[in-house]
């Protein structure tokens, strides 16, 4: 086969350019450092590149909300350290209103550092990030969290959480909401709370209490009757008629009104005294209850009265005629034909549920325990007969709320609004309250904290996984710089030489061989 001039020459100018455009290419790579211009270079490794540089895209994101979280997060736990500091302050200052050296005069004083915390509290519950967007709103994030109006405080957010991406399998929340920071707290000891009545008069101050046995605990409503633990049995009247036959009778009167009469003979069990006591009490105000074997009696709204229990002996015509009254009374023949008994401090203690059914009762002491129902409480001082304390499960309260609870009753002189007993125990309530929130505060700050950690522990493995793919697709793309040296002189000098043979193919011509 004969090969033409146009040919050789062709094949000529071929091999130039394709040494042209491998020169071409080394110097790029040179000048980019990559290994790989166009995934026609190297498919494989350009799918591979691409990928990972997908993931370490990816994985740049995730520290970059990292670190969107983490400012978040701090600026939320700088709130919730305000917060703990301020009602610390507040339940120091509670301790000191609670004294009895401090009076209507300096307390109401005391109050107006309170309000000053009161609206130091609310400006925390408002606070906003670096975009203006209030951190305690959930996803009302430009609704401030929390506004007063006459006088109340009101949540306009909602239960919303924020949630950031900070690694292949982890997500963070970014915040809480104000209300569960601010005012889901429960009240009194996070079970139940106590409460005194009003209308009590004696000096008996409760302890908030604990439940001291899970299993045994009940949620209902509780109520504490302090009353009169009575020496009555009941039984037959102890009626003695001697001389003349006389009719002789026994009269007992509650308050001065007649609950039973009895004659010669007759029987009266614990139970029948229970129902004759308080088939009058619309008219006593006391009632009677009985548990285990014992009968207590109680005014049935708290009073200042005492109860006065009067046995008397009617139809004896001599001193030798006799009766013993179920309440212990000697009652003789004319010389003593009636016998008052009066009480006014209680002695002993009826625990009544919801349904008004007793569940515990006992005889009362200074600071004694108080156990039902896998709940155990107290009451010191001297409580009045018919003095009743509260028992009920705990319910939600804001720390507004409670401060503002706080508030009032420094604000309320003793003197004039009730008494220092009652104050006490408002005050006492207050301490629970004040205890539940605070305790509320540190769970959710360190709830924060745990979250800062994570995000943490996350940017050391995004870091160490940012360096695994960046080494990797260094390894696959870029450019061995002195293979490529080396390629790019045996270019040049094979490109000099196709250019060479060019010039000499140009001048071929068979006029050569004539």
């Amino acid at each position: 086969m004969r090969i033409s001039t146009h040919q050789i020459q062709a094949a000529a100018i071929s091999a130039i350019v394709n040494q042209q455009a491998d020169l071409s290419r080394t110097q790029q790579q040179l000048s980019s450092g990559r290994r790989i211009l166009s995934p026609s270079d190297d498919p494989v490794d350009a799918t591979r590149a691409l990928g990972i540089s997908q993931s370490i895209s990816a994985t740049q994101q995730f520290q970059t909300n990292s670190g969107l979280a983490e400012g978040r997060l701090q600026l939320e736990e700088s709130a919730l350290e305000g917060a703990g500091n301020l009602l610390q302050r507040v339940r120091e200052l509670t301790i000191q209103a609670n004294n009895d050296s401090q009076n209507g005069t300096t307390r109401p004083l005391i109050a107006l550092e309170i309000r000053q915390r009161l609206d130091e509290l609310l400006s925390l519950s408002n606070t906003r990030d670096a975009n203006g967007e209030y951190i305690f709103s959930g996803f009302q994030s430009l609704t401030q969290a929390f506004s007063q109006t006459s006088g109340s405080f009101i949540y306009n957010g909602d239960e919303g959480q924020r949630f950031l991406q900070t690694g292949p399998s982890r997500q963070v929340s970014t915040g809480n909401a104000g209300s569960e920071v601010f005012q889901l707290i429960k009240n009194g000891n996070g079970t139940f709370t106590v409460n005194d009545n009003t209308l009590n008069t004696g000096s008996g101050i409760i302890d908030p209490g604990s439940v001291t046995d899970v299993s045994a605990y009940t949620v209902d409503t509780f109520q504490i009757v302090l009353g009169e633990q009575t020496n009555v049995t009941g039984g037959a009247i102890g009626i003695t008629d001697t001389g003349t036959n006389d009719t002789l009778q026994y009269e007992l009167r509650v308050n001065g009104t007649l609950v039973y009469t009895a004659n010669e003979g007759d029987s009266r069990t614990l139970a029948q005294i229970e129902a004759d006591i308080d088939a009058q009490s619309g008219t006593t105000n006391v009632e009677a209850f009985i548990d285990g074997g014992q009968l207590y009696l109680a005014n049935v709204t708290p009073s200042a009265t005492p109860i006065t229990i009067n046995e008397t002996l009617t139809g004896a015509t001599e001193d030798t005629d006799v009766v013993t009254g179920f309440f212990g009374a000697s009652l003789t023949g004319l010389s003593q034909p009636s016998v008052s008994t009066v009480y006014n401090d209680a002695t002993g203690y009826v625990v009544l549920d919801s349904a008004n059914a007793i569940v515990s009762s006992g005889a009362y002491s200074d600071g004694g325990n108080i156990a039902f129902n896998g709940i155990q409480t107290n009451v010191s001082g001297t409580p009045s007969n018919g003095d009743r304390f509260t028992v009920a499960p705990s319910t939600n309260q804001a720390l507004f709320s409670t401060l503002q609870n706080l508030i009032g009753a420094l604000e309320a002189d003793p003197a004039i609004a009730g008494n220092e007993t009652e104050f006490h125990n408002a005050i006492n309530r207050v301490l629970v309250d004040l205890d539940q929130g605070l305790t509320n505060i540190i769970d959710i700050r360190a709830n924060v904290g745990a979250r800062l950690n994570s995000i943490e522990d996350q940017n050391g493995l995004n870091d160490e996984s940012l360096l695994q793919l960046q080494t990797t697709l260094s390894d696959i793309q870029d450019l061995d710089y002195a293979e490529a040296i080396s390629r790019l002189e045996s270019q040049r000098i094979g490109l000099e030489a196709a250019q060479q043979s060019f010039v000499r193919i140009q001048g071929l011509s068979l006029f050569n061989f004539l």
